[in-house]
């Protein structure tokens, strides 16, 4: 190969005058704007340079760009001859070239000195320079977008580098966010990765690379699935039911693991346990049969998972309402009801009835449809297929349904993954709109459950073959420690002051100089960040052959055409119509 100078005499633009730790000021006076020479103008700010420091190349971007107070009024025309003007630039020191391999690596091996000369760099073997700088030879690469001021030069960078250490994808609304989420999983499917796709909003539905498709209500395209609530954890049904802690928390506990002794016993009742075949009855029972009972059937009893049949948990709950023992002659067993306890506990008892016979609750606690769990183990194991995409769009918001039933599925595929199921082909999961699901906490001052599985996915499930990519427009609302699992970062416009601070602190490759670009950049731009990428690179997202569907409310359309509605005297006047003008005189019928 062989290799090209990132330095050209014709692409020459000044020469610097200033160095400090991390920029450089330079002379650049071919950057003024001219009416007979505006098209030969050299620098801009956006501009990536490469100074010349002899044996070393340092790769800046150019920041701002100014003239002397006292040239001011050197570029009015209207004030006599003009003067030549003299531009002086700021450029941002972003990495150095290393010399012999055209790659960049981070740091500044020297700092400029006084006379060094600045250069454009030029489009296509700035691409190429960034390129070798993340990739080796034959390796596997993505497309993820072109350069803007390389003349639509693209940038490609190996899956590894893209979602090895999870991925962020933000930005405003508007701003292009969900195209570049629909671009990276077009090249995973592209290169035959595997991925699934959470859509809140149905804004994937029409997603062509999706290879299997499921909802938790009847949509045309999807299959009706539920997830079984057996495959739940107790947290997970703690953070539905919202136990409080001091009494009906403990309730609730002794309840699930008496039906899961119940489950276990299969129908055969030791004796002297008094079980009527679905709940277990403990008032002025024998203590000692029910705890052996428990002993032999710990392990099932220690699971982490709901098998159990949910239908009668509110009537164990009244069960476990009792005195631990019983007194005098009768000691041995357990006491008569307690009326308090069970007064504590009357408001989960509704709460467990309204639960599982909700509307809202069906996608958990009915079959209707196949089970997920099955349908996402088929899609596992089937090489042929590589995308799947689970709509939340018709998922209920009260009870916290949406929230609690994707901390539910990401748990679940967390599980998978510590069971190494990832191992050999790895699998990213795409999240959308993800300030609506990290670092919530369902409950009241009594009792609350954090859902926390994503967040255990974004710091473990990495070494599993789990990642994912987090797509929001509100990073602040992400929890700290989630963001500082993320590796790349795809940064659209953020126009609001705290996500761009949240942005910037989670990512030390962007200062704050580089930061005054994000709220400037166009629809469907980005600024690409992350440990393995030498700068901050700013591209365009390219289309996604399968765009999602973010159009805003038909107002043009719907409201433009609506005149059928209106009263005929309320019709536009055509062009023809003189319309009167209205009387200055007081009608003698208004009443005053």
């Amino acid at each position: 190969m062989i290799l090209r100078s990132p330095i050209d005499p014709d692409r020459y633009v000044g020469t610097v005058t200033f160095v400090n730790a991390s920029s450089a000021q330079a002379n650049l006076p071919f950057a003024t704007a001219r009416p007979e020479t505006r098209g030969l103008a050299l620098g801009a700010v956006g501009d990536f340079v490469f100074v010349d420091c002899e044996s070393t190349k340092l790769l800046g971007r150019i920041l701002e760009i100014k003239i002397p107070d006292g040239e001011r009024l050197s570029v009015e025309p209207q004030f006599g001859e003009p003067v030549t003007p003299h531009p002086i630039g700021r450029i941002q020191l972003l990495a150095s070239l290393r010399q012999g391999a055209n790659v960049l690596t981070r740091g500044l091996q020297r700092h400029p000195r006084i006379g060094d000369g600045v250069y454009l760099a030029e489009p296509t073997l700035l691409s190429e320079i960034i390129s070798n700088s993340v990739s080796k030879d034959n390796q596997l690469t993505l497309a993820v977008g072109r350069i803007d001021a390389s003349d639509g030069i693209e940038v490609r960078l190996p899956p590894e580098t893209i979602f090895g250490r999870h991925c962020g994808v933000f930005g405003a609304t508007g701003g292009g966010k969900s195209w570049t989420v629909a671009s990276l999983i077009h090249q995973v499917k592209k290169a035959g990765g595997k991925a699934i796709v959470f859509d809140p909003t149905g804004e994937f539905s029409g997603l062509q690379e999706a290879d299997a498709r499921f909802a938790f209500d009847v949509t045309d395209g999807f299959d009706l699935v539920h997830f079984p609530y057996r495959q739940m954890t107790e947290d997970d049904l703690f953070s539905l039911l919202r136990p409080s802690g001091q009494s009906q928390g403990p309730k609730l506990r002794d309840a699930i693991k008496s039906l899961k002794l119940v489950q276990s016993l299969n129908g055969t009742v030791p004796n002297g346990l008094n079980c009527n075949g679905h709940t277990i009855v403990k008032a002025n029972a024998l203590r000692a049969p029910y705890f052996d009972a428990m002993r032999i059937h710990a392990a099932a009893l220690h699971s982490a998972f709901c098998n159990f049949d949910i239908e009668f948990l509110a009537d164990q709950i009244r069960h476990e309402c009792v005195w631990q023992s019983a007194q005098g002659n009768v000691a041995p067993s357990f006491g008569a009801v307690e009326t308090n306890a069970l007064g504590y506990c009357e408001s989960m008892i509704s709460r467990v009835g309204t639960a599982i016979h909700s509307k809202e609750l069906e996608c958990i606690f009915k079959t209707n449809g196949a089970s997920l769990v099955s349908s996402l183990n088929e899609f596992l194991g089937d090489k042929t297929k590589d995308i799947a995409v689970i709509s939340f769009k018709e998922v209920r918001f009260e009870h916290h349904t949406r929230e609690v039933l994707l901390n539910i599925i990401g748990r679940y595929l967390l599980g998978l993954a510590r069971r190494d199921r990832f191992k050999e082909r790895p699998i990213i999961v795409f999240l959308d709109e993800a300030h609506q699901f990290l670092g919530r906490t369902v409950g009241d001052e009594y009792g609350s459950v954090r859902l926390d599985s994503f967040g255990l996915i974004a710091k473990e499930g990495r070494k599993y073959g789990l990642t994912c990519v987090l797509a929001t427009q509100r990073p602040r609302d992400i929890p700290q420690d989630v963001l500082s699992q993320l590796g790349t970062l795809f940064v659209h416009r953020l126009t609001n002051e705290h996500d761009r601070q949240t942005v910037e602190s989670a990512c030390g490759d962007l200062d704050r100089a580089a930061a005054q670009f994000i709220p400037m950049l166009t629809p469907g731009e980005a600024v690409l960040i992350g440990p393995d990428i030498p700068v901050p690179l700013p591209i365009r997202i390219d289309p996604p052959p399968s765009p999602p569907d973010s159009k805003g409310p038909p107002f043009q359309a719907y409201w433009r055409n609506r005149t059928d509605i209106l009263e005929p005297d309320a019709q536009e006047p055509t062009p023809a119509t003189v319309v009167a003008a209205p009387s200055t005189e007081l009608d003698d019928d208004v009443p005053f």
